[in-house]
């Protein structure tokens, strides 16, 4: 049965599969060629990826980019990919290692930071994916251009001793672009390898006691929660029995957008493409705005008289008199065609 409506699924993605991979499947399931993710996650990685359905996908990129995740380190051991699922380039046991020195280096991945992606993944270098450059052995990692990213905070959830390969699990706030895996590796660079441990020195050992990723979980992304994500055999069978249930677009949009609600004539105008003013104490409301002159920003807009939703656009307030608007920048509508035909 082909799924008509639009909205949003909270999918948690299994291991060993693709985000690409969950869309070509969900849109067998589905039954339609509309369906999109907001935010790529490894094949290892497991948890929270948001799925766009139909007229959802036109709105991904409203969606609060925020992530949170559970990740495993595993210290003593670096591959090529910053995972296991990588080749390991050395393997060097650290049963020195203390779970004291891990928050110490954990510490300067909070705030705004530098890192360099892995090279194997779907960072873009010239156009063309890093994975793809790297499986051709055209890249290095000292090539992967580097880029900003905001940790909010690192919380160590457990620290696991071995003779060999101890592991921390530590649970990450952070802006989108941040790869957990660069974290990881980057971590283990900090920690230098006590001398007195090396039985040999070696320009092919390094001097640090390494990690990679062993583990990666995502627990949140904007407001999908891992807590109410669903399977890809759930969502199936919901469909199969007709008891799917898409979370409304508006439901999925950050609460922090101010709510521009408007009356039939501005609805027409704003639908049609024309051009729209708006001042406040006119029949339409607008709720939360907090920019100041002439900076536009976007609202949900809704319609005055049963509150429904029917989009996003931008406004900015103009300094031609006080509470005068102008809508600018995009208009997108949940139903454009919907609402012609209504008329």
């Amino acid at each position: 049965m082909k799924v008509n409506a639009s909205g949003f699924i909270n999918l948690h993605k299994p291991s060993g599969l693709t985000s690409h991979d969950c869309v070509a499947k969900l849109r067998r399931i589905l039954k339609t060629k509309s369906v999109g993710h907001a935010g790529t996650l490894d094949p290892m990685a497991t948890g929270v990826l948001p799925i766009a359905v139909n007229r959802a996908t036109k709105f991904i990129q409203f969606l609060d980019k925020s992530k949170a995740y559970d990740g495993t380190i595993r210290f003593g051991v670096t591959t090529d990919s910053d995972d296991i699922t990588g080749n390991i380039l050395h393997e060097r046991p650290v049963p020195w290692l203390t779970k004291g020195r891990v928050d110490e280096e954990l510490k300067a991945f909070v705030g705004q930071i530098t890192q360099r992606p892995p090279m194997v993944s779907a960072f873009r270098k010239d156009g063309e994916r890093m994975y793809n450059l790297a499986r051709a052995g055209k890249i290095e990692l000292e090539d992967v251009p580097l880029r900003t990213v905001t940790v909010d905070s690192i919380t160590t959830l457990s620290f696991t001793t071995h003779p060999s390969f101890p592991e921390a699990t530590v649970h990450i706030v952070c802006s989108e672009g941040t790869y957990i895996r660069s974290i990881a590796r980057e971590c283990g660079e900090r920690i230098a390898h006590p001398t007195s441990s090396l039985q040999e020195k070696s320009d092919e050992v390094p001097s640090y006691a390494g990690a990679t990723l062993s583990m990666l979980h995502r627990t949140q992304s904007g407001g999908f929660l891992s807590s109410s994500s669903t399977t890809l055999d759930d969502i199936a069978a919901s469909v199969k029995d007709g008891t799917l249930t898409l979370q409304p677009i508006e439901a999925a949009l950050p609460p922090s957008l101010p709510i521009w609600t408007i009356d039939a004539p501005t609805e027409r105008r704003w639908i049609g493409g024309m051009s729209v003013e708006w001042n406040a104490g006119d029949d339409s409301t607008l709720i939360n705005w907090k920019r100041p002159l002439q900076d536009p920003g976007l609202v949900s807009v809704y319609r005055m008289t049963d509150g429904e939703f029917l989009g996003v656009t931008s406004l900015f307030r103009t300094t031609k008199a006080d509470g005068h608007f102008v809508v600018s920048g995009p208009r997108v509508i949940v139903d454009p065609l919907d609402w012609r035909n209504s008329k």
